[in-house]
C-alpha cells in the first residue's frame, strides 16, 4: 500500500472534515491534498457523505450549559429537605447552605432562625453572643454543629471546647450550658429529635 493510500486510510481526513485537528495537522492534510489529487478526492467524498451537524434544541442547550455551570460550584443542601446533622456532617456545606440567612434585627445574646420543624424533628440556626443558660431535655435529644466562633460547653460534669466544624450530641436528661469564647458570636445548627 502506498504512503498516500495509508494517509487516506489513517482516519485523519475524517477528523479534518469534522474540524477536529490541531493547526499543525490541518496544515499537513492541506499540504498532502495539494500534492496528491487522491487525497483531495477523498476529502471531497467525505464532505459529501457527512451529515450536517444538527443545532441542539434551545432547552437542551440551556440544560447542558446550566449543568456545566454547576460542576465547579460546591454543593449545598436543599433548605426544603435538610438532612439530620451527625458527627460526620460537613460543617462547610452547612455553612454554604445557610450563608444567606442572617439575623433580621440586632440581638442582645441569642437569636434563633427556624429551618425545619415537624415529624419530631426541629432544626434551627442559633447565634449566641455570650452564653446559653443551663438547660436539659427529657423528651428530645439535642445536638449541635458549630459553624462559626468558639465556645466552651459544660455537659453534665464534662467541659469541652468547640469551634467551627465540631459536633456534639447531648444525652437525654443532662444539664448543659454554653459560654462563648470568641469575639464574634457562635453560629450553630441546633437539632432536637423527639
Amino acid at each position: 500500500m502506498s504512503k498516500v493510500q495509508e494517509f487516506i486510510n489513517s482516519g485523519i481526513l475524517e477528523e479534518y472534515c469534522r474540524g477536529l485537528l490541531l493547526p499543525g495537522e490541518i496544515q499537513e492534510v492541506e499540504r498532502m491534498a495539494g500534492m496528491y489529487p487522491a487525497v483531495q478526492q477523498a476529502i471531497d467524498r467525505i464532505n459529501r457523505t457527512l451529515t450536517p451537524p444538527v443545532a441542539p434544541d434551545e432547552r437542551l442547550k440551556k440544560r447542558i450549559l446550566n449543568t456545566l455551570n454547576q460542576l465547579g460550584k460546591p454543593p449545598v443542601f436543599d433548605l426544603g429537605n435538610l438532612p439530620l446533622i451527625n458527627a460526620y456532617s460537613d460543617a462547610e456545606q452547612w455553612q454554604r447552605t445557610v450563608a444567606s440567612i442572617q439575623p433580621t434585627r440586632e440581638f442582645r445574646n441569642l437569636y434563633v432562625h427556624p429551618l425545619r420543624s415537624g415529624n419530631g424533628i426541629e432544626q434551627f440556626i442559633l447565634w449566641v453572643k455570650e452564653e446559653v443558660k443551663p438547660e436539659d431535655h427529657h423528651d428530645e435529644r439535642e445536638s449541635f454543629l458549630i459553624l462559626e466562633g468558639e465556645c466552651e460547653c459544660q455537659i453534665g460534669t464534662e467541659k469541652i471546647r468547640l469551634s467551627a466544624g465540631d459536633y456534639v450530641d447531648i444525652p437525654l436528661d443532662t444539664e448543659h450550658t454554653v459560654r462563648v469564647l470568641s469575639p464574634e458570636p457562635v453560629k450553630a445548627i441546633i437539632q432536637r429529635v423527639k
